[in-house]
């Protein structure tokens, strides 16, 4: 049962081991633990903890066996991608299933988007998810409230109404059915629809006069035009620390501020003394 320099080959079949012992096991023919070729066998195409690492572009069975074919490679069949290379993202009969979450196309491969999940691609649901909606172009399909896949397709945003679903939290949806904050979207007189978003409490007019531009006297921004920096008793008060003219401008220079120029304390402060 020697083996070596001194003692010569192990018998057909039989390895040498490091210590020059013949025998069958890994112990003997492992060429990590130091199985001597020249004197015996030595098993090249066994993997795992005790035999090492597979040659270059081979993958390591789960039972420690060394290849290329999918009953070596398959991630799903136990591949051992420490000992060699593995297969990754196939799928299918001979590779098994794609990791969760993804789908397996026609062709063994996986992926999320529709070249791989769509049923009509031919993904295979058997290996994986499937993307099961159908296919068009109108309300039923394409609204994102209605559960339009856009990861799968086309999806409209912004539409609202009977067909669509409602707006976005915030959002107005408006007499034509989009969905947006200003005045044409959200105002009642607008035909802002409630029953698909928020429309304003109150009805808004649209003007260009004191009534309809002060800030003073409540207009709104968000939903128009307002006039910045006019005062008086059309247009109400200054800023603090500001001054209104005798036009009815606010500011804080001579022009603005000075009893003699004609500055109204009622709608700011003034410097009465001058």
């Amino acid at each position: 049962g020697r083996c070596g320099e001194k003692f010569g080959s192990c018998p057909k079949g039989q390895c040498c081991s490091t210590g020059g012992y013949c025998g069958t096991g890994a112990k003997f023919c492992s060429p990590i633990k130091g199985c001597q070729i020249k004197y015996g066998e030595c098993v090249t195409n066994r993997c795992g903890t005790e035999w090492g690492s597979c040659s270059e572009d081979q993958c390591c069975s789960a039972k420690g066996y060394c290849g290329t074919t999918s009953g070596y490679c398959s991630v799903s069949k136990g591949c051992q991608s420490s000992y060699g290379k593995c297969a990754e993202g196939r799928c299918g009969k001979k590779w098994g299933s794609c990791p969760e979450g993804q789908c397996c196309s026609a062709k063994g491969y996986c992926g999320t988007t529709s070249g791989y999940c769509s049923v009509l691609k031919g993904c295979q649901s058997s290996y994986g998810k499937c993307a099961e909606g159908y296919c068009g172009t109108s309300s039923e399909f394409c609204s994102s409230q209605k559960g339009c896949q856009k990861k799968y397709g086309k999806c409209v945003e912004g539409r609202c109404g009977k067909e669509w679903g409602s707006c976005p939290e915030g959002q107005c949806c408006s007499k034509k059915g989009y969905c947006g904050t200003n005045a044409h979207f959200c105002s009642p007189g607008e035909g802002c629809q409630k029953q698909y978003g928020k429309c304003l409490e109150i009805r808004c007019y649209c003007g260009t006069t004191s009534g309809y531009c002060s800030i003073g006297q409540g207009c709104q921004s968000r939903y128009g035009k307002c006039a910045e920096g006019r005062c008086g008793k059309l247009w109400g008060y200054c800023p603090e620390d500001q001054c209104c003219s005798a036009k009815g401008y606010c500011g804080k220079t001579s022009k603005y501020c000075y009893a003699s120029q004609g500055c109204q304390s009622e709608y700011g402060k003034c410097d009465l003394k001058k």
